[in-house]
């Protein structure tokens, strides 16, 4: 089969010299080498950067850094492409400017990474350039991921949705020597992983293991937090769980190259989000054996399909009855269906099945 040729577009105006914005970007650098490796796609990167033009070539893929929106479009042009994939649905006057730049000569697939999009003038900038886009990329399109942006006439109700995971696990195993080792109490040792925000019901955590551990005595929650806007409110509601309180414990947050160390050491992954784009944490969680314990949104669906019951985002009760029973999943099952499908090579497949569908 012939070869797709692809251009993927990383549209975030980025201020670091070519080899440090790359680091920052370890999902787009992972999509280019997996769909190098699959070899049934030839793919060039073209990114935006506030410096001047230049271009650098990393693991056999090239990236090139264009200064302005035009002289992106035409470096696209240049690699007459048979699918152009963009990064982000909040890029509409790029969007338009390819559109009318490529006059169909290639279609444009547009992937999710979780913006909401808030606004009259966001819904009115995305009407104005349906037209130009031919597909759109979501973790979660076949449960529901893109009915909000449906509702609000940002995405075309007869648009074309496909399924296509976000990201495959960006930590490597531990066998790799990625990280120390870490050792959590608790059987079982719950870890949850996240911002301390509203959006990811942090608070919630809190109740649902209160709840939880009256049931199991021995089992542990352990809150591995980046952002700490609500951590007086957690640390309240930690403070009025005081028969469980001192098996609740806030973590300052770690680089990725250390969470293998925290997902081996875990036995159960607990997310109470009520909003995420797929759920990184999530996806790499399951392929250490972490048993999932998630809220029902449309992202988490997708990744865990049959493995494991879901609750509905707020429910504090259920949510620590799926606690008490979580361990029933085996980690040697989560592995196998991690391995089935969620990682680099499903995402390849995924994309070429969308790429092709448009072209």
């Amino acid at each position: 089969m012939t070869a797709v040729r692809v251009v993927i577009v990383m549209p975030p105006v980025t201020a670091l010299e070519p080899s440090l914005a790359l680091d920052q970007w370890p999902t787009l650098t992972a999509m280019a080498e997996a769909l190098r490796r699959h070899g049934e796609a030839e793919a060039v990167v073209v990114c935006r950067t506030n410096r001047t033009e230049s271009e650098l070539v990393r693991d056999e893929v090239r990236y090139v850094f264009a200064p302005t929106d035009r002289r992106l479009v035409e470096l696209v042009q240049v690699q007459r492409p048979q699918v152009v994939h963009l990064h982000g649905l909040g890029f509409t006057r790029l969007i338009a400017r390819l559109g009318r730049q490529l006059r169909g000569a290639a279609p444009i697939v547009v992937q999710h990474h979780g913006e909401q999009l808030l606004g009259w003038r966001s819904a009115a900038g995305h009407r104005a350039v349906r037209r130009f886009i031919a597909g759109y990329l979501f973790t979660g399109a076949a449960t529901g991921q893109g009915d909000p942006l449906i509702e609000r006439g940002i995405v075309r109700g007869d648009a074309r949705l496909f399924e296509v995971l976000e990201s495959a696990s960006l930590v490597p195993p531990p066998d790799r020597g990625s990280g120390p080792a870490v050792e959590l109490e608790g059987d079982p040792a719950i870890l949850w992983v996240g911002r301390l925000v509203a959006s990811k019901e942090p608070v919630l955590a809190v109740e649902a293991f209160a709840l939880a551990a009256t049931a199991s005595e021995r089992a542990q929650l352990h809150l591995l937090a980046t952002d700490r806007t609500l951590e007086p409110e957690v640390r309240l509601a930690i403070k009025g769980s005081a028969a469980v309180g001192n098996r609740i414990h806030l973590h300052e947050g770690v680089p990725r190259a250390e969470m293998a160390g925290w997902y081996s050491a875990a036995d159960v992954y607990f997310s109470t989000s009520r909003r995420e784009g797929s759920n990184y944490s999530l996806i790499e969680s399951l392929s250490f054996g972490c048993a999932p314990v998630v809220s029902a949104i449309a992202p988490h669906r997708a990744i865990v399909g049959d493995l494991a019951p879901l609750f509905a985002p707020g429910d504090a009760a259920t949510a620590a009855r799926l606690l008490g029973e979580a361990t029933s999943i085996a980690a040697e099952e989560v592995r196998r269906h991690s391995h089935t499908h969620l990682t680099w090579p499903v995402v390849v497949e995924q994309l070429l099945a969308a790429y092709r569908a448009v072209s």
